[in-house]
């Protein structure tokens, strides 16, 4: 008795399920013309470019005032209700531009100041010169805006009125956008960093891969941490003795900003870049808080600001220099969300991708079949 077998060809090794799968290229070029790729690059970039004049004029053509959180204090000598009186005028301006309660005494607008749970105080005078109490080192278009309220305001009263600033800004931080920019510097070289690896290498294939990738970026991020908060605070003096946890806020914006990138490009691929650039830049710039704070932007910018890393990085670092880490605990929870999200991303799209597939049984061709049984 003899048998005829066939032996499968070389191209069919997997097919077998005794040879390694064959590589699937995700590369676009294989899929589209050179037509096709150039006409989505030049419109991809068209869109980002009008993105991004779009959001920065739209945030910053026109900062209005909006609900700003100020206490109004009666010194003594003033009859009782006075202090109500002018707090209802105030929060009866057309744009509720300040949204002001009753405080006792500049004992408890200090500490209000100090907790971040207001961003100025107004104290009446009996002699007729009254003290607007600002805070620069929260954002200085909100003290810039109270500013030119109560100039405004007072005018209409025939009263004047001196600014003290309760928590200015370091005289090495013009405008208070030193924090800004630092931020903006740790966010782009985490983004850059994840799109340089996710272009020049790819996404990673195996778990392993994706372990040496993350642990890259956090050594990365640790680094430019530091570096950053070294040259704010040694370097230039902008931020002097706050060293320590500037660097540790500076690890946690690159490598949040980072992670999520490389968790996009395990999602999306190639994709990933062009949607970094819409979160962190054509989004997360204007609405962070650098030159005008949540309180002058627009309603849209404002929500949004303080759940994107630019925003989390610019507020944490007032947080920090400004005001002892008191509200430092948003910023964190922002970036904290970004790392787990970014982690899941990469984990769990690696795990799918580097899932073994099931072996497929040999086929074994009808001619074969019918001659094995002839020749039986």
């Amino acid at each position: 008795m003899t048998t005829t077998t066939s032996a499968p060809a070389s191209g069919d090794v997997a097919a077998t399920g005794t040879g390694d799968e064959p590589h699937r290229s995700t590369s676009p070029t294989d899929k589209y013309s050179p037509r096709q790729i150039m006409v989505a690059v030049v419109l991809g970039v068209l869109l980002l470019q009008l993105g991004f004049i779009t959001s920065y004029v739209a945030a910053f053509h026109q900062p209005t005032p909006r609900d700003i959180p100020i206490g109004v204090i009666a010194d003594a000598g003033l009859p009782a209700g006075v202090d109500q009186q002018v707090t209802d005028k105030l929060n009866a301006i057309d744009g509720r531009p300040l949204q002001a309660r009753v405080l006792a005494n500049t004992y408890e607008a200090r500490n209000l100041i100090a907790d971040r749970e207001i961003m100025g105080a107004y104290l009446i005078s009996p002699t007729g010169t009254d003290t607007l109490i600002t805070a620069s080192g929260a954002g200085t278009s909100a003290a810039t805006a109270l500013e030119a309220i109560f100039t405004k305001a007072d005018a209409a009263q025939h009263r004047t009125f001196v600014v003290r600033d309760e928590v200015p800004v370091s005289v090495h931080d013009n405008r208070g956008l030193s924090g800004f920019y630092l931020a903006i510097g740790w966010v782009v070289g985490g983004y850059l960093l994840a799109a340089s690896i996710g272009l020049m290498i790819g996404a990673p294939r195996t778990l392993r891969e994706a372990g040496v990738h993350t642990a890259i970026m956090a050594g990365y991020a640790a680094a430019s941490g530091f570096l950053g908060a070294l040259i704010t605070t040694h370097l230039l003096g902008t931020f002097t003795g706050h060293l320590l946890p500037l660097s540790l806020l500076g690890f946690g914006v690159v490598f949040a900003t980072g992670i999520f990138t490389m968790g996009l490009r395990a999602a999306v691929g190639i994709l990933a870049v062009p949607l970094a650039i819409l979160i962190f830049v054509v989004l997360g710039n204007p609405s962070a808080g650098g030159a005008f704070g949540s309180n002058v932007l627009p309603t849209f910018w404002a929500t949004i600001g303080r759940w994107i890393t630019p925003g989390a990085g610019t507020e944490g670092v007032r947080s920090i220099v400004y005001f002892h880490g008191t509200g430092v605990l948003q910023p964190v929870a922002t970036l904290t969300l970004y790392a787990v999200v970014g982690l899941a991303l990469v984990l769990g799209f690696t795990a799918r991708a580097a899932r073994p597939t099931r072996p497929v049984a040999p086929q074994v061709p009808a001619t074969a079949t019918a001659t094995a049984t002839a020749t039986a």
